[in-house]
């Protein structure tokens, strides 16, 4: 004859978790005493205040928690699953997971809403320490920027230090260079509560190209932030002259990066005199062309110029184009890796002095 298990003394938390009236589980004298949980059950007051008083310093509607435990507190239940034969039941995390919730709610005064699946917040507790950690989901803004000469897209790497963080950046390893990225960063940072920001550029241009309104689209990630309100216009200082961000708002995680179209006026140096026949066939050649580059990955890639409209004096053409998004600009100018290029149309070396950024759209045509 088996010999019987021995018995199993647990606390009310865990023994109405098991759903059993199996005779070997006993209800423990003091919750200090139970088999599984060893008291945690009956002590999670401390570490609910502790969950509001992080979540305080955040902005959200629904949040969910997650558990570390002990070692050694899920793998009694189990064993003691195993030997008595209870199958299913909620196990020890998930009903410490599912009270704590339900605490939090109550002294938050019903304010908050628990979401399992896509939670503003995710509260992490380690139970055994009583740590409490707090992250929120990544809050995505589109936005259109216009900027000055002088300002960068994208922050430069320190040039003393090469990003590996110097006196001369202060340990950033950043340029103090003024651009879009770093002044929109520090400015959101102060308002969102963020350290950490992701930009998706629709195309890009030189430091020393205009940005006109309504500006270029881009959209921001804010990593981690405790606000998820932003103003829906920021003005900047550069040192450069004023910088704006228009039309802030929120887009979802699945936000899908458009093809987009743009116009950009481009000022071009020629190495001779350039004719009223020279600009007609710049217009007339490039109007409606099918241009063919090599991106930066290596890859043939096809773009449409949809037209060309271009004065000259002497040897400066200036020409407005309008052309897809992508297509490298200067490089148009020159025929570096491009073909057709205005260069190849003139029958002689053209460079492109600069170029600004008049208006840019999504090729749908339907805007944002």
């Amino acid at each position: 004859m088996d010999e019987k298990p021995p018995g199993f003394r647990l606390c009310r938390f865990c023994l109405d978790r098991q759903g059993t009236g199996e005779s070997d589980l006993t209800l423990a004298g003091d919750d200090d005493g139970c088999f599984i949980c060893e008291g945690i059950s009956g002590r999670l007051g401390g570490v609910t205040e502790k969950i509001i008083s992080r979540l305080d310093k955040f902005e959200f509607s629904t949040f969910s928690i997650g558990l570390v435990l002990p070692h050694g507190v899920q793998e009694r239940e189990d064993t003691l699953r195993s030997e008595l034969k209870i199958r299913g039941g909620e196990t020890v995390k998930s009903e410490l997971a599912g009270r704590l919730a339900k605490a939090v709610v109550k002294g938050m005064r019903g304010r908050k809403k628990i979401d399992r699946l896509h939670p503003d917040a995710t509260v992490l507790v380690d139970i055994g320490e009583e740590s409490v950690a707090v992250t929120s989901k990544p809050l995505f803004l589109y936005g259109r920027y216009t900027k000055p000469r002088g300002v960068a897209q994208r922050r430069l790497f320190c040039e003393g230090c090469n990003g590996r963080g110097c006196e001369r950046c202060q340990g950033t390893g950043y340029s103090t260079s003024p651009s879009v990225e770093g002044l929109v960063s520090k400015k959101l940072g102060a308002l969102l509560g963020s350290k950490k920001f992701k930009f998706t550029w629709f195309g890009s241009e030189d430091p020393d190209s205009l940005v006109f309104p309504p500006g270029r689209p881009m959209v921001i990630e804010s990593k981690n932030p405790r606000r998820r309100h932003a103003p829906k216009a920021l003005r900047l200082k550069t040192g450069e002259g004023a910088m704006s961000v228009s039309g802030i708002h929120a887009v979802t995680k699945k936000f899908e990066h458009p093809a987009f179209v743009f116009t950009t006026r481009v000022v071009i140096r020629a190495e001779r005199l350039v004719s009223r026949e020279d600009v007609r066939k710049i217009q007339r050649e490039m109007r409606n062309a099918l241009v063919q580059y090599r991106n930066n990955k290596g890859r043939l890639v096809d773009k449409k110029i949809y037209f060309v409209k271009a004065n000259a004096r002497g040897k400066k053409i200036t020409a407005d184009i309008k052309l897809d998004g992508g297509l490298p600009v200067k490089r148009l100018v020159s025929g570096e890796a491009v073909s057709p290029s205005f260069s190849e149309s003139m029958g002689m070396p053209l460079r492109c002095e600069r170029f600004d950024i008049m208006r840019v759209w999504p090729k749908s045509g339907k805007g944002r």
